[in-house]
């Protein structure tokens, strides 16, 4: 039987009757959220693309490789796509509290990963501040007054600044130290720039030529 005018489908089979929900009002909801799904999507994409940028980055300027860094993004791809799914969700008019409850778990444990490794994370930072404002240059002679650190500038990286002492050994600083101690420096008479250091994609070898072009002594 033919459905009213204003009256829901029903199908009916076998004595029993099925409420159907309204094609155009489901239609006319898909359309309304469209815009806004297509932007989840697509911030969703940039945020995974960027990610990826930044961890082989971090992979070919410090001793990490990609295989190294691939469960990381992983476990980030992850998350980004749970949190798109669960915008995507809503924006369709679905209760998704319960995959926000869990989600909100999930990030609070990442956080809890980055306070554990945040030594890492202050040395990545300390070397960006470093490449801007250059206290000093490969070839330098670097000295941490009242402490048994001293050695010429041979490498940089993300975690660590490396420094040959007179007897040709190399000590490896966190670059985070360079902020928290009295640093007492000698300029080279051919420095080189710590941007074309750390643009090489080999770090500094302990021999009489190193990959910055500086000859030991």
């Amino acid at each position: 039987m033919m459905p009213d005018g204003g009256e829901t489908p029903r199908a009916v089979c076998w004595g029993m009757s099925l409420q159907l929900p309204d094609v155009r009002v489901f239609w006319t909801a898909f359309l309304h959220a469209l815009p806004a799904v297509v932007l989840i999507l697509a911030a969703a994409l940039a945020l995974q693309f960027l990610l990826r940028r930044i961890l082989l980055l971090v992979a070919h300027r410090t001793s990490f490789t990609e295989s190294e860094v691939q469960p990381v993004e992983r476990v980030v791809r992850w998350m980004i796509s749970i949190a798109a799914l669960g915008f995507v969700l809503q924006a369709f008019g679905m209760n998704v509290s319960g995959l926000w409850g869990v989600l909100s778990t999930i990030l609070a444990m990442v956080a809890i990963g980055f306070v554990a490794v945040w030594s890492v994370l202050s040395n990545t930072l300390c070397t960006l501040i470093i490449l801007v404002f250059r206290p000093f240059a490969v070839g330098d002679e670097l000295e941490f007054p009242g402490e048994p650190v001293k050695g010429r500038v041979v490498d940089l990286n993300f975690i660590y600044t490396s420094l040959q002492t007179e007897d040709g050994a190399v000590m490896q600083v966190p670059n985070n130290l360079f902020f928290q101690k009295v640093l007492r420096r000698r300029h080279s008479a051919a420095p080189v720039s710590l941007a074309n250091q750390f643009r090489a994609k080999s770090p500094a070898r302990n021999d009489p030529m190193n990959a910055a072009g500086v000859p030991a002594r």
